[in-house]
């Protein structure tokens, strides 16, 4: 039987059709409520800068705007740290993504499946490693360590996005250059690389928005960036106002931008002309360089992934009682890893139908995809910020604040939008005509999820699943500002202890962190095999 006609006939038998729909409008709204709640934070922010004292004035915008030292500053150091970051990133992660996922190397799946491991280490832990080993008194105020910092942390992830890029064009104008005699050299950088763009680009507007979104790493060495001022200004004044304007131009900046690229990873429907998997890829010959470039990638990689944590295994064991300093921190582990796995369900089930409606309901698409680039172009402390003028006030919404329950929702609306964009390929691949021919026999929405979306995209869901777990393990600039007391999160206590120096405590912190997503990238490797370790 057609898998469509199947599913209708399978809910038609067992659920009431009155049921149904009202079982569909509360999915419905409960989609609709995530996407609006998620909103209403920064706009709320952003409306409050009109406001002082109840009237409506412009003081706030002409005391920002009229600094021009200010954004000098912002801009410059702002700059120079995305720079210095994208161009070590693009050219160390162009270099290993080719290398392990388009050469004939050997053991490319274990240096794949290590890079991946690299790619779940939290920011604040090769931060802490590498101002461990460098200094921080030496690198204070210092646009190029905060850039190299960033840069070590994110070309592993560059490297498996360029690497899945490459891998995945397709090998017929591969092979007719190599026929002609063009050679290996000139057909990856005449056919293949062309040919990937789309993740060279994806890889490198990543890399800008990562960076220029975080401060974790700027405020310990003081240097001022746009994400920094917007933290500092919070914390110094405690009013929204200031901190908001500082990053209206890089929102408005971050959401042309991505709002100019959502054909690419937004769009309804495959785009036209990119690269597809064809099957097996071909492998570049590397001849008599095989076994060097062997070594070379594997030295890289395993550098990378055990660096931070031999040198922060040495710190820690530096201290007195180590395994009691670890269970000191008991309750921080409870917190990061009860928070984090609870809003990694949530925001994989929600991330489900927030994707279905983009992808297959035309009159929603502009919406979702309006809401997914505003809340990319949110620097993490405004959407803090957020959460704070909505819920710090008496009654059910302090209840929130002051529990657990305010750090699952901010690590929920921060990674949505990224489970949304993980799921969209999978929504993708599920056959029209499978619903469509559901529709015609009667089933509605909540049939179509329940016996058809939800089980295809299970794996999908399981990627996103895992992926936003790491994320919120890891997750420091918008948690640190509404962590409830009392409820300290592994990073947020590191953050106030990496001020005064990478001593022992704040070792074991960083190796409790590195411990903890172990399991969900063996998770990412198992369901990841097939796409990055064939």
């Amino acid at each position: 039987m057609h898998p469509g006609r199947l599913a209708s006939s399978c809910f038609a038998d067992y659920v009431d059709p009155v049921f149904a729909r009202l079982v569909g409008t509360l999915l419905f709204l409960l989609h609709a409520a995530a996407v609006v709640a998620s909103l209403a934070g920064p706009v709320l922010v952003l409306l409050s800068t009109f406001r002082e004292d109840r009237h409506i004035t412009l003081a706030a915008w002409r005391h920002v705007f009229g600094d021009l030292s200010r954004w000098v500053a912002l801009l410059g150091n702002t700059g120079a740290v995305a720079g210095i970051a994208v161009l070590v990133c693009m050219a160390a992660g162009t270099v290993l993504g080719v290398t392990l996922f388009r050469t004939d190397i050997r053991c490319r799946r274990v240096w794949i499946a290590v890079m991946l491991l690299t790619a779940t280490i939290p920011l604040y832990v090769v931060s802490a490693s590498i101002i461990g080993m460098a200094g921080l008194e030496r690198w204070l105020g210092s646009r190029l360590m905060v850039g190299l910092i960033h840069a070590a942390a994110y070309v592993p992830i560059v490297s498996l996005i360029i690497g899945v890029a490459v891998r995945s064009v397709s090998a017929d104008l591969e092979e007719a250059a190599l026929v002609e005699g063009v050679g290996s050299v000139r057909t990856l950088r005449h056919v293949t690389l062309p040919m990937a763009a789309g993740g060279l680009v994806a890889s490198m507007v990543l890399v800008v928005l990562w960076v220029t979104t975080d401060y974790s790493v700027s405020d310990v060495l003081l240097v001022r960036t746009f994400a920094e001022e917007v933290y500092t200004q919070y914390q110094l004044r405690g009013r929204l106002q200031e901190p908001a304007l500082v990053c209206v131009p890089q929102i408005v900046l971050f959401a042309a931008l991505l709002w100019s690229l959502r054909r690419g990873f937004l769009s309804g429907e495959p785009a036209e002309g990119g690269p597809t998997a064809v099957g097996s890829p071909h492998r570049f010959r590397t001849g008599r360089w095989r076994w060097p470039a062997t070594v070379a990638a594997g030295a890289v990689v395993l550098a990378l992934a055990l660096g931070p944590g031999v040198f922060l295994g040495w710190r820690l064991s530096q201290g007195r009682d180590r395994v009691q300093l670890m269970l000191s921190f008991a309750s921080e582990i409870r917190t990061s890893i009860a928070t984090s796995l609870a809003a990694a369900l949530l925001t994989a089930a929600l991330a489900v139908g927030l994707a279905w409606f983009l992808v297959r309901r035309r009159r929603w698409r502009s919406v979702l995809v309006a809401y997914v680039v505003l809340m990319l172009s949110f620097p993490a402390p405004i959407l803090g910020m957020g959460l704070i003028r909505i819920f710090n006030r008496p009654g059910l919404g302090g209840w929130v604040y002051d529990s657990p329950l305010i750090l699952v929702l901010a690590y929920t609306f921060r990674f949505l939008p990224v489970a949304i964009v993980v799921l969209i390929p999978a929504i993708r691949t599920v056959p029209r005509e499978c619903e469509l021919a559901a529709k015609v026999d009667g089933c509605g929405t909540l049939g179509t999820w329940w016996y058809m979306i939800w089980p295809l995209c299970l794996p999908a869901a399981l990627v996103a699943m895992l992926a936003v777990l790491v994320l919120a393990i890891g997750e420091l600039p918008c948690s640190l500002l509404v962590t409830p007391p009392g409820y300290l999160t592994v990073g947020a206590r590191f953050f106030s202890l990496i001020h005064y120096g990478l001593y022992p405590d704040a070792a074991a912190l960083c190796v409790i962190s590195m411990a903890a997503v172990l399991i969900p990238w063996g998770g990412l490797v198992w369901l990841l095999r097939k796409r990055l370790l064939s």
